[in-house]
C-alpha cells in the first residue's frame, strides 16, 4: 500500500513537472486535489485555509475551488472553516508572508475544528510566472505530511483575481514620487517596494518584460547596497592595523563591494504590484516606456542576509586588498562582523524603510 501511494505521489510530481510550462491556476488546483488524496488516508478530517496571495480574492479563490474539488472527490472530509479561525490564520504574519503557521496554531485551530491536518500554503508572482505551493500539517503532531508545488502561467481567471495588480489606466503617482517615500507603497510590512522603468522600441511587451527583470535587479541591487552599506559602518576599520598600509576609504569601500556582492542577487521571489506602459511615436518608430513597482518580500531579504558568512566576507576583502593577515585580528574583524549582521538583522525586522 505504502508503494502505491509513494507511486502515485512520484506519478503527480512528474505529471506537475512536465505540465507546470502550460498549467494555469486551475489545472495547478487540480494537481494540488490529486496530491491531497494521494497522500493522506480516506475520510481524513482536513481544514483548508486560503493560501498566502497577492489578493485576497485569489487566496479564497483557491481554498474554494481546492475545498469544492475534494468535497466531490469524496475521498478526504473537508471540515467547514469558521470566521473565527480564518481570523486566528490571518493574525499571523507568517502566514500573511509565506503561508507558514505555527506548530501552536495548528494545533490550536485542529481542536477547534475536530481537523486531523490543516492544508495552508502560497501563491506567489516569480517573474513571469506563479507559484502555488502547499503543505499540509498533522493537528496531533505538527509534522509536515507532504509539500505540494507547481508553476502555472496567467489566464483569464488569475487576472480578474489579480485585478488590484493589473497594469494603471492613468499614469501612477509613485511614477513622479522619490524613492524616500516608497514605503507609503509597501503593503503592510511584508514588503519593500521601489519603482524603476524602462525604454522599449516598437514592442511593448517585451518592454514590460524587460523592465521586470531589470526592476527585480534594480531593487535588489539597492536593497544589497543599503544594507551592505548599514552593516560596513558598524566596523571600525580604523581598529585593525593590517589594514594600516591602504587607505580607510579603499578598506570601507572593498568591504562594502564584496557584502553587496554576496547579498544581491539571492533574493529569489519578486512581486510586481503594478505597472504602466506610455507610448510615443519618434522618427516614425514607436517607443514605450514601462513603468514597474516591485515588491521583495522582507522574509526573503531576511533569510538572505542571514546567509551572509562574515568569515568568508572578510577573507575575500583581505585578499582583494593584498594585506598580511595579522595574527587575531582576522577573528576578531570577523566576530565583528557578525555582530553587525546581527543588528541590522534586526534593523530589518522592525522596518526597512527608513
Amino acid at each position: 500500500m505504502k508503494k502505491t501511494i509513494l507511486f502515485i505521489g512520484l506519478a503527480l510530481v512528474l505529471t506537475a513537472a512536465i505540465y507546470s510550462q502550460t498549467a494555469t491556476l486551475d489545472i495547478a488546483i487540480f494537481g494540488a486535489k490529486n496530491y491531497i488524496e494521494g497522500r493522506l488516508p480516506q475520510k481524513m478530517q482536513l481544514l483548508i485555509a486560503d493560501p498566502a496571495a497577492p489578493t485576497s480574492q485569489l487566496g479564497a479563490y483557491a481554498a474554494e475551488e481546492l475545498s469544492t474539488r475534494l468535497v466531490n472527490g469524496n475521498r478526504i472530509t473537508v471540515v467547514e472553516r469558521s470566521a473565527a479561525v480564518m481570523q486566528t490564520l490571518r493574525a499571523e504574519s507568517s502566514y500573511q508572508l509565506s503561508g507558514d503557521v505555527s506548530d501552536a496554531t495548528v494545533q490550536s485551530i485542529g481542536h477547534q475544528t475536530g481537523a486531523e491536518a490543516i492544508v495552508t500554503g502560497s501563491i506567489s508572482g516569480m517573474g513571469e510566472r506563479y507559484r502555488l505551493n502547499i503543505k499540509i500539517t498533522s493537528v496531533k503532531t505538527a509534522e509536515l505530511l507532504g509539500q505540494y508545488s507547481i508553476f502555472f502561467q496567467p489566464d483569464t481567471v488569475l487576472n480578474a483575481l489579480l485585478a488590484e495588480n493589473r497594469p494603471a489606466r492613468v499614469k501612477p503617482r509613485w511614477i513622479d514620487a522619490p524613492l524616500s517615500s516608497r514605503g507609503e507603497y509597501e503593503q503592510g510590512a511584508s514588503g519593500i517596494s521601489q519603482y524603476y522603468y524602462d525604454v522599449g522600441i516598437s514592442n511593448m511587451a517585451a518592454s514590460e518584460q524587460l523592465a521586470r527583470t531589470r526592476a527585480r535587479q534594480n531593487v535588489q541591487q539597492v536593497i544589497a547596497a543599503n544594507i551592505a552599506s548599514d552593516i560596513r559602518a558598524r566596523i571600525d576599520i580604523t581598529e585593525f592595523s593590517m589594514f594600516s598600509s591602504s587607505s580607510i576609504e579603499d578598506v570601507e569601500t572593498r568591504f562594502e563591494s564584496v557584502l553587496t556582492n554576496s547579498i544581491r542577487t539571492r533574493v529569489p521571489a519578486f512581486e510586481v504590484l503594478e505597472w504602466y506602459v506610455e507610448k510615443g511615436t519618434t522618427g516614425g518608430r514607436d517607443w514605450y516606456i514601462a513603468y514597474v513597482l516591485v515588491r521583495l518580500p522582507r522574509q526573503g531579504i531576511i533569510s538572505v542576509v542571514e546567509r551572509v558568512e562574515p568569515a568568508a566576507v572578510a577573507d575575500n576583502a583581505i585578499r582583494q586588498l593584498q594585506v598580511n593577515v595579522i595574527t587575531g585580528e582576522r577573528d576578531k574583524l570577523v566576530k565583528e562582523m557578525q555582530e553587525a549582521i546581527d543588528y541590522s538583522l534586526e534593523m530589518i525586522r522592525e522596518g526597512f524603510g527608513r
